[in-house]
């Protein structure tokens, strides 16, 4: 059966709805089969344009491809299908799909080339400079080892005007970094990206960051090194469109002596291997974690074990360093050979068993509070904080494993309650993995809380703080110190959006209700609709309002502020449904219900929605009166609202003049009026 026009935006809100990821990519595909079925072509096309974004900077360039490609035949064919006003954003996205074209070996350069030089030729044709065109050029010589062609690129990209095709300001200064370092002119890069490290757009300043690492180190700026690593790696930590600039993180580390930090970063993202955002990527990451795996092996810690889990994280088990080493160094080694083989060199491999195998620039670095990194020069050492550090090291130095891992534990709370949050984070996760590793567990589970805690604040975080809270949800024993699972499920939906949130509150909800504590089961509950209310009525929301409507009547009565929301989030849904008498019952209630003095915007705001509905069941007499009253208590803040309002019931009564001099006296335009009976209508 065809899917219909409102199906169809039914599907791609849903879609949307859901994380950026495998599951919406996959409910994108299905979207755009079915609009492709209906034979909808200016909805597909218009979807696949939007989602190609999404793929790009969701890691996923293949569907980028495919939707790209798809779209510039439509285009090319059915300009007046789709629209000119298309033309600007399908030239810009040339660009993603040029960078990611080289990444995958299995595409012929022939190809990548007619494509680069189809993008030239709509450029020139549509006017445009040819800088992003000189650029690209670079990026697919410097890939494939053709100094002298990426140099000539280079050099035209520099004397070509930019224009509105140019990537953005600290984009192309990104790229200028990366040739001028593998030109070893590390000064000069640092002298171009240093005035971009701080942002520029959705790559930024994370993508330069990563970059100015290694001309950093080896111009012996060593603490700029370890400012760009904290603060770069931790914009990309949840990214995976990022990899191949984690991959520098990686090799920073096993350039500075901090193979345990790099470990750490290793363990954290291996699996990410299983699905990469490209086979390029994919081999930056493995050489780079070969070399500190190999690096560890090389001193004695190849037994060390890495706990490993699937992408899906369906499987969980564990290994050693040494295997892991040898693991993705092949992997390194292949997929570097594919691309020798696509690209007739050697430039590949030569670059990746020089990485291997490089050696450190300095013998140790410290990153982090707890590995002994200097305190924040602008503030004042704190002596009781430098006690437990050296706590740390005086209990790793005695083999007390387990007195080490709670002094940890000790120093992230610390920097907590001094307000040093990436600082506590960083440490909190350092004790985790000490605390797992003791067989530590109650003191485990404390240390996630307070990395859930610490995660949430920040939304750089977030994908960690779900991953914890999913961890968290999953135990069946919580120990003293770490609240029950439903308070930390109502703080987790003060800090989430919308539907993620009522998944929680439903969530805390239900262990109440097997608590038997009603009164917290209702006062969940009404969080919950508050939030449905402001979305357009579900099944879920009608559950959730006779859930609401059955504690009522056995539970103790909340405050009457939360019962007054409550009724008046009922009203929204109820009216949304064209339920307008039902609507009008539940707003009697929550007028009663909010105070004149101390609720009195709450009880102005639930009138004034009285009054529209009154005015939609045809009773502007009533819509009238209620209007005339609220503008009355506060005409400066509910003038403008009110006063429209009262300029609709006159309206319906017949009365325009008296309405006209409403809108006059509270400067509305009469527009409004009109657009506003309308949507009643």
């Amino acid at each position: 059966m065809t899917t219909s026009s409102s199906e169809l935006h039914e599907r791609l809100a849903r879609a949307y709805a859901l994380p950026r990821g495998p599951a919406r990519f996959a409910a994108l595909d299905a979207l755009f089969r079915h609009a492709d079925a209906a034979g909808d072509i200016p909805f597909a096309f218009s979807a696949r344009m939007n989602a190609i974004s999404d793929f790009h900077h969701g890691g996923d360039p293949t569907r980028a491809f495919l939707a790209f490609s798809w779209c510039l035949s439509v285009f090319d064919k059915q300009p007046e299908v789709v629209g000119r006003q298309y033309a600007h954003s399908l030239l810009w996205d040339f660009k993603w799909i040029v960078w990611a074209l080289p990444q995958f070996p299995d595409i012929p350069l022939d190809r990548t080339m007619a494509v680069l030089d189809d993008m030239q030729r709509r450029y020139q044709l549509a006017g445009h400079s040819l800088h992003a065109v000189h650029q690209h050029r670079w990026l697919v010589a410097h890939h494939v080892g053709d100094m002298s062609a990426a140099q000539e690129s280079y050099d035209r990209m520099l004397t070509a005007k930019r224009d509105t095709m140019s990537d953005c300001s600290a984009c192309v200064p990104s790229g200028q970094v990366r040739h001028l370092t593998s030109l070893g002119r590390f000064e000069e890069a640092i002298t171009v990206g240093e005035p971009f490290k701080r942002g520029g757009c959705s790559e930024q300043p994370q993508w330069m960051l990563s970059e100015l690492l290694t001309p950093y180190l080896r111009t012996g700026r060593f603490d700029e090194a370890v400012e760009a690593h904290r603060d770069g790696y931790r914009r990309i930590r949840d990214d995976r469109h990022h990899l191949d600039n984690l991959a520098q993180h990686v090799l920073f580390c096993g350039l500075t002596g901090n193979e345990p930090r790099g470990l750490e970063l290793v363990e954290r993202h291996l699996n990410w291997l299983e699905r990469p955002s490209s086979p390029y990527a994919a081999m930056e990451f493995a050489a780079s974690a070969a070399l500190v795996l190999g690096r560890l092996r090389a001193s004695g810690r190849g037994d060390l074990v890495v706990s490993r889990r699937s992408d899906d994280g369906t499987r969980r088990w564990e290994a050693t360093v040494a295997e892991v080493h040898d693991e993705v160094a092949q992997q390194a080694r292949t997929i570097a050979a594919r691309f020798d083989a696509r690209n007739g060199n050697r430039h590949q491999s030569n670059r990746i068993e020089a990485r291997m195998a490089a050696e450190p620039v300095t013998e140790r670095l410290p990153l982090t509070v707890l590995a002994g990194r200097s305190a924040d020069t602008t503030r004042a050492t704190d002596p009781k904080l430098a006690a437990l550090v050296e706590r740390v090291a005086a209990l790793t130095g005695a083999g007390d494993t387990a007195g080490a891992a709670r002094a940890r534990l000790d120093v992230a709370h610390a920097l907590r309650n001094a307000g040093r949050w990436e600082d506590a984070v960083e440490a909190a996760e350092e004790a985790v993995r000490s605390l797992d590793r003791a067989g530590l567990r109650d003191d485990a589970i404390r240390c996630r809380y307070l990395l859930w805690e610490l995660y949430r604040r920040a939304y750089h975080h977030k994908d960690s703080a779900q991953a914890l809270l999913a961890q968290l949800s999953e135990m069946e024993h919580l120990p003293e110190g770490v609240p029950p699972l439903e308070v930390i499920l109502e703080d987790a939906a003060g800090s989430t959006p919308g539907e993620q949130a009522v998944t929680h509150l439903l969530a805390a909800a239900d262990r109440h209700r097997a608590n038997g504590t009603a009164e917290a089961e209702l006062r969940v509950s009404s969080r919950a609709l508050v939030l449905l209310a402001r979305r357009p009525p579900s099944e879920q929301a009608w559950t959730v309002l006779k859930r609401i409507d059955t504690l009522s009547s056995v539970a103790k009565q909340p405050p009457a502020e939360q019962a007054g929301n409550v009724q008046a989030a009922a009203a929204r849904l109820l009216a949304a449904a064209d339920r307008v008498d039902e609507a009008l019952a539940r707003l009697d209630m929550a007028v009663a219900l909010f105070s004149p003095d101390e609720l009195a915007d709450e009880r102005r705001a639930a009138r004034l929605h009285r009054a529209t509905l009154r005015l939609r069941a045809g009773d502007p007499v009533a819509a009238e009166s209620e209007a005339r009253e609220v503008l009355a208590e506060d005409p400066d803040e509910y003038g403008w609202s009110a006063g429209a309002l009262l300029a609709r019931a006159l309206r319906a009564q017949g009365r325009p003049d008296e309405a006209a001099e409403v809108l006059a006296a509270h400067q509305i335009d009469a527009d409004y009026l009109d657009e506003a009976d309308d949507d009643e209508d």
